[in-house]
């Protein structure tokens, strides 16, 4: 994963709080949100199953 797309995911979390992962997931499953090229990228590398464990490095 890239730099880009950990800070992507960082900046939505910040963004959307503690239930950051189900707002995401919710939003790649029904297509109405606009996340951004890198979290799409991230969607379409890893799946919307992956964010389920993954935990963002420190």
């Amino acid at each position: 994963m890239s730099a880009e797309q950990i800070d992507a995911l960082r900046a939505y979390r910040d963004q959307h709080g503690r239930r950051w992962k189900s707002r995401l997931l919710a939003g790649w499953l029904s297509s109405t949100g606009d996340e951004g090229p890198e979290l799409r990228q991230v969607r379409n590398t890893f799946g919307p199953s992956w964010l389920l464990n993954y935990r963002l490095p420190d």
